[in-house]
């Protein structure tokens, strides 16, 4: 509020990351190419993406600034909706189960976040829900085209081939190579030096993050261990446990894939904990992305009588309300202290790979 009384520009404040992705487009369209990804760090936004997603900034390039706003605002929230109706129809549940999680998802930190900012996150969990949806219905090949659109994040991305190879899914991973070779492609027209920007920017990015970044806007576990022990970037105090804490979800999620890779009923869990782990053991995830979260969340509420432990299951239910109070707790009231959140998103993956790696039934193939 106070920033809306010091600024000569009243709306400064609301122009978030939307407006980012707006002066892309614009760029885009005026054949400016070589102003769209940044030299320095300085400003508060800047164009993260691989090349090909420039295309997708071309309709906001076109409208006035508010109305591109609300475009932003309008597919975030569509693509929710859109996430939410693909999981109830992946995941046969009682109609009151997915209403429930639906209120609680609409209700959360992320997706309010990620709606006033003009995210992308709900596009993403779209992804994950149609990626799921054609899983599940062996659609394999066209399951991989769909996480190939989840190249617009690469380090998320990356989590589900190595699922995808566990799996022993060969038409996931091809259908993942051909959408995203088809994307490298389509991305030439801008110029090869778009990609020698990309990799400039994104190399250099990582040490902002290491540097100048606060870690409660991030939900990874490098943010839970830098913020708990208050070391630096290079502090083996922050590294050593990181490094180790990183292999633990590491190692039990890829011990879930091979042990359960053949059973059908368990492939929801599966996905979801290939989400968690994307989420925690990423060297950067901004709590907006949390959002993407929706999809494992949705199978533990709505498959609960599929786990083992009641016990995990519970203790996977307060790490969820922890981070669904956190979370608030962050952005209205103080940003000091440990970042729980990541804490409780790493308990939910260690429950969820446990219980499955203690569930035993007999396997149905997915192949």
């Amino acid at each position: 509020m106070r920033s809306l009384v010091v600024s000569s520009d009243p709306y400064a404040i609301v122009r978030r990351d939307w407006h980012q992705f707006f002066q892309t487009g614009h760029q885009l369209l005026s054949g400016d190419l070589r102003a769209i990804y940044p030299r320095t760090f300085e400003s508060a936004y800047f164009w993260l993406y691989p090349p090909y997603c420039i295309y997708l900034t071309a309709p906001l390039g076109v409208l006035p600034e508010w109305w591109a706003y609300a475009l932003c605002v309008v597919v975030e929230i569509v693509a929710v909706a859109g996430a939410l109706a693909l999981l109830r129809a992946t995941l046969p549940a009682r109609r009151e189960d997915h209403i429930t999680a639906a209120i609680v998802i609409l209700a959360s930190m992320p997706f309010n976040t990620a709606v006033v900012i003009g995210q992308i996150s709900g596009v993403l969990s779209l992804i994950l829900a149609a990626s799921l949806w054609a899983w599940r219905r062996r659609h394999m090949l066209v399951a991989g085209l769909l996480l190939s659109l989840l190249f617009i994040k690469p380090n998320l991305a990356v989590f589900f081939v190595a699922a995808s190879l566990l799996a022993r899914q060969w038409r996931v991973l091809a259908g993942m190579g051909l959408g995203g070779a088809t994307m490298v492609l389509a991305s030439l027209p801008l110029g090869l030096e778009r990609w020698h920007e990309y990799v400039g920017t994104s190399r250099d990015y990582v040490s902002v993050v290491q540097s100048s970044v606060p870690m409660w806007k991030q939900l990874t576990l490098y943010a839970f261990w830098r913020t708990a022990t208050g070391g630096t970037s290079s502090d083996p105090a922050v590294v050593l446990p990181w490094l180790a804490s990183v292999a633990v979800v590491l190692g039990v999620t890829m011990l879930a894939w091979w042990r359960r890779r053949d059973s059908e009923g368990a492939l929801p869990r599966l996905f979801g904990l290939t989400v968690l782990l994307a989420v925690s053991a990423n060297m950067y995830v901004y709590f907006y992305d949390g959002l993407v979260l929706l999809v494992p969340g949705v199978v533990w509420w709505v498959l609960r009588d599929e786990y083992r432990s009641r016990a995990r299951h519970g203790l996977i239910g307060a790490c969820l309300l922890g981070m669904f109070v956190v979370g608030y707790l962050r952005i209205f009231l103080t940003s000091e202290g440990i970042n729980w959140v990541s804490a409780f998103i790493a308990i939910w993956l260690v429950c969820e790979a446990t219980d499955l790696l203690a569930t035993s039934p007999p396997a149905t193939a997915l192949r």
